[in-house]
């Protein structure tokens, strides 16, 4: 026996080997090679004869044809599965095209609020200023008559200025 042709351990190998020769579909050395090892390995040769056995039986077997009944049936099946399928997909289509639109609007929202929290805080702060000098500006025209700073100082030492500020807020 020569390393080249498979071991009895491995039957898928030595089937399709078999079947190859069977079928005619082997080189003429692989013919070579199994004859050889037919004249040699008894075992080889039994499964060759239980495989020929099994194409003998499947060419005594009646063959059939597809009536018509059964090929609208199968066609009608395929047309079913083929229309379900296409449905699936549309829906699958239409559900990331509505999240695509439900992002792009939460993204657009959320862009909104965010630039109306910073503008808002923006504007607020010089706001905060105009409020906090409110009591300073109601009374600006009774300011400018007055000719000396030193007097507007003295009356802040005094705290007269603090009780309008604290009305204001």
């Amino acid at each position: 026996m020569s390393n080249d042709k498979p071991s009895l351990t491995e039957p898928n190998t030595i089937d399709e080997e078999i079947v190859a020769y069977l079928d005619g579909e082997l080189d003429t050395e692989a013919i070579a090679r199994v004859e050889r090892r037919l004249t040699e390995d008894s075992a080889y040769r039994s499964r060759l004869s239980q495989l020929q056995h099994a194409w003998d039986l499947l060419d005594n077997l009646r063959r059939t044809e597809a009536d018509d009944e059964f090929v609208n049936s199968t066609v009608a099946m395929v047309a079913v599965q083929a229309e379900q399928e296409a449905k699936t997909q549309k829906l699958r289509v239409v559900r990331r095209l509505s999240l695509a639109w439900l992002a792009l609007t939460a993204v657009v929202l959320l862009s909104m609020a965010s630039g109306y929290v910073v503008l808002h805080r923006r504007m607020t702060r010089g706001d905060r200023s105009l409020v906090r000098d409110l009591p300073v500006i109601e009374h600006v025209d009774e300011y400018l008559n007055i000719d000396n700073v030193g007097f507007l100082k003295q009356l802040e030492r005094e705290n007269l200025f603090a009780a309008e500020v604290d009305d204001g807020t």
